[in-house]
Formats: structure tokens, C-alpha cells, sequence
């Protein structure tokens, strides 16, 4: 039995490399596979866009309490304030700070970024806040229930690693034996700004390393005792002034704080996208077309924030509603369909962002083509700004028009 096993398994083993053989001597490819047992390749090609409008609007960014980072400045005209809340205080009356603990005695933050328009030192100043407050009430905050506690500002002279920067921001003993307000006995509530033309950029609670208070104190009473209050804040958050960017015709400007995007539309130019043998594709092969990648490629004019080291991230939107192109008007949320998220850096001139989806519906029909926007995923969180180079400015040079990267595979039958 075990002898005719054998030769049974002989004669599989002779027939499956005969099998081979014949397959491999019908193909006559170093790659047989190809696109689906076919031998088509995907095929790219680079194009300057024909624009017909393009411009800049105001978006509708909202801070949502949960940002990884907290900003405060006062920056373009725009000014931005950080609270901070702690809890788990000792109670009034029950503690002493001595004069001798005032070096141990701060507020500690993990600075990611600092800027001063001067490129003088970043001057801090710390309020105590005298009302009740909310995260989601943070807007509210009225500046006459703000008490400034430290007599002098902090100055921030140091350079920020892109890991982050601890600094410690000495806070007067008083304030701190003296904590509560009549609005507010459960907590005390830190307010952070900065002095004109400047901003910085800290982590936040849900970031793992945010705010901290510490300081060490000796408690009242018949036997007192050395302690140290060492505690995150429980809750922060930052309130930014009121600021709507305007609708330029002329410009494109990428803009956190205020939010400002972009609105652009190209007619599709479909003989671009052709066969091995180059001839273009039918509708009915365009509808079978495969778009591997697309991507707009954007000229950089002005970028005060992003560098290598600190990555955009753009989104463009595809516009589902008919717009009158002649008139510049703010693109709603609910008019655009959600594209791909590009997040890159900015090397050299250029920038690019992904469009794959947006062209796949506009090469096989499924979508009409409105227009695009786009969008920064940062607004309100810092105050990042780009502006490119406009397709309808006189002084923009030829080889920073914008342009359409394409990488397609055509269908093989």
C-alpha cells in the first residue's frame, strides 16, 4: 500500500511541474501578473491647472475642549487666553506658605512653541479668575472677573525643543493662601496671557503632560507639618477672541486663528487620461478607470509657521452643491463631502494635497465636479498661516501655478 502512495504522489508532483512549465512558457513578461492577469501599468501625468475661480473665505472652526495643546497670545490683532482649574487645594486658613518656599512655588507648563513678532523675550502675565467657569463656557469669561496675581510678567527668554519645553512660572505665596473667591470655593482657576504680538503653545491636560501646580506649604495648628500640593489641572481650556476672516478674491490664505479656506474650481480635462497605446479614453473607459493617487501641488508665497519640523494638515472637500462661481461666497459644512486628510511638511516651495477620491468620482461620473475646498484640520488649535500663490495674480511666476498630479491605471478591456 505505502508503495502505491508513493507513485501516486510521484505522478502529482511530475504533473503540477509539467503544469508550470507550460503556463510559464505562455507568458512572455518578467511580470505576469500586471493589472488583473492583464499586462496594463498605472500612468502618471503632471498638468497646470486651468482655473476658473478660485478664493479665500472664513471657516468654521469651534474649540472643542479637547485639544492636546492650549494657545494664548496676542497676535494679529487676535487675542487668545489659557485657564487652567486645579482642585484638591488645602483649605484657607488652615496653611501657611513661609517666605523661604517661594523658589518651590509655581505654575509648571510644557511649552511646544513661542513667538514673538519683535523677536523680543515672550512676556506671561497670570490671573486669577473670579467666577464660576465651565469648559464648554469658556467664551463667557468675562476680563473684569480677571485678577492679575503676579506682580511682574514672566519673561520667556529660552529656546522650545519640538519635544517641549518645561518652564516654570513662579505664582505669589498670597494668591495661593488666599485661593478661593466669592464665586468660586472648589477650586482655584488660572487665567494665562501674553504680552502684544506675541503667542506661545503648551500642552494640555489631555496630552499626558499638562499644566501642574506645586508648592510646598506647612500646615496651622498645634503640631504643624511640611506638605506639598504637586497636582495637574482637572480641567483647561482657552477662549479666543471673536474674529471672522474676510472673503478675498485675490489671495489664498490658509489661516488657523481666525479660520479662513480656500474655494477652488478646474474644469477636468479628460484627454489627459489615455491608454498604453495613447490614444484617450472613452467615457465608458474612463468609468473604468482606476485613479491610483491625485494630488493638487500648491505654491507657498508666505509661511511664518510651518517648517520641518511642524507638520500642516489640509483636507480638501468635495463641493455637492451647484455654487454661482462668478460670486465669492463662504462654502457651508454641510455643502462638501469629506475628502482624504494630507498631513506632510512643508520642503522647499511647494505643498501638496491629496484628491484621490475627489477625481476618482469626477473620471468615472458618479460625482458632479462643483469645485473643492480646502481646509485646514488645525483651525483654532494654533496659529498656523499659508498663503499660496494666487492663480489670478499678475505677479505670481508661471512655474507657480498651480498644478494636478494624476496616477491612473486605464482598463484592459
Amino acid at each position: 500500500m505505502k508503495t502505491i502512495h508513493l507513485q501516486k504522489m510521484r505522478l502529482l508532483l511530475v504533473a503540477t511541474l509539467f503544469l508550470a512549465i507550460i503556463l510559464g512558457g505562455c507568458i512572455n513578461d518578467p511580470n505576469p501578473t500586471g493589472n488583473n492577469w492583464s499586462n496594463v501599468r498605472p500612468m502618471s501625468f503632471t498638468t497646470p491647472l486651468d482655473i476658473v475661480a478660485g478664493y479665500s473665505f472664513p471657516g468654521s472652526g469651534s474649540i472643542k475642549g479637547t485639544e492636546t495643546s492650549l494657545v494664548c497670545g496676542n497676535y494679529n490683532g487676535i487675542e487668545s487666553v489659557a485657564f487652567v482649574r486645579f482642585t484638591g487645594l488645602p483649605s484657607v486658613g488652615t496653611f501657611h506658605i513661609p517666605e523661604a518656599y517661594q523658589d518651590s512655588t509655581y505654575l509648571n507648563l510644557v511649552l511646544t512653541r513661542k513667538f514673538s513678532e519683535s523677536r523680543n523675550p515672550v512676556e506671561v502675565m497670570i490671573y486669577k479668575l473670579n467666577q464660576s467657569w465651565a469648559a464648554d463656557s469658556t467664551n463667557l469669561i468675562q476680563d473684569s472677573n480677571l485678577s492679575l496675581i503676579t506682580p511682574q510678567s514672566y519673561t520667556i527668554t529660552d529656546s522650545i525643543s519640538s519635544a517641549g519645553t518645561q518652564i516654570k512660572i513662579p505664582i505669589p505665596v498670597a494668591a495661593l493662601e488666599q485661593w478661593t473667591s466669592e464665586a468660586d470655593s472648589l477650586g482655584l482657576t488660572l487665567a494665562i496671557k501674553t504680552g502684544e504680538n506675541s503667542y506661545i503653545e503648551f500642552k494640555s491636560l489631555e496630552s499626558g503632560s499638562g499644566p501642574k501646580l506645586h508648592f510646598l506649604y506647612r500646615t496651622t495648628g498645634e503640631n504643624p507639618t511640611e506638605k506639598k500640593y504637586e497636582q495637574y489641572c482637572n480641567k483647561d481650556s482657552y477662549r479666543i477672541d471673536e474674529e471672522t476672516a474676510p472673503i478675498i478674491t485675490n489671495q489664498w490664505i490658509l489661516s488657523n486663528i481666525p479660520p479662513s479656506r480656500i474655494y477652488l474650481y478646474f474644469p477636468m480635462n479628460f484627454s489627459l487620461f489615455q491608454d498604453t497605446e495613447g490614444n484617450p479614453l472613452n467615457e465608458i473607459q474612463l468609468k473604468r478607470t482606476t485613479i491610483n493617487h491625485a494630488e493638487l501641488i500648491l505654491y507657498v508665497k508666505e509661511n511664518p509657521y510651518y517648517g520641518t519640523s511642524t507638520q500642516y494638515r489640509l483636507r480638501a472637500d468635495r463641493v455637492n452643491d451647484s455654487l454661482d462661481i462668478n460670486t465669492a461666497v463662504a462654502v457651508l459644512d454641510e455643502q462638501v463631502a469629506s475628502g482624504i486628510i494630507t498631513q506632510s511638511y512643508i520642503r522647499g516651495d511647494s505643498l501638496v494635497v491629496n484628491v484621490t477620491p475627489l477625481i476618482q468620482a469626477y473620471t468615472s461620473g458618479d460625482k458632479m465636479n462643483y469645485g473643492i475646498v480646502i481646509r485646514s484640520m488645525q483651525e483654532l488649535i494654533n496659529y498656523g498661516k499659508i498663503e499660496l500663490w494666487h492663480f489670478n495674480d499678475s505677479s505670481t511666476p508661471a512655474e507657480k501655478q498651480p498644478k494636478l498630479r494624476v496616477t491612473y491605471t486605464p482598463p484592459f478591456l
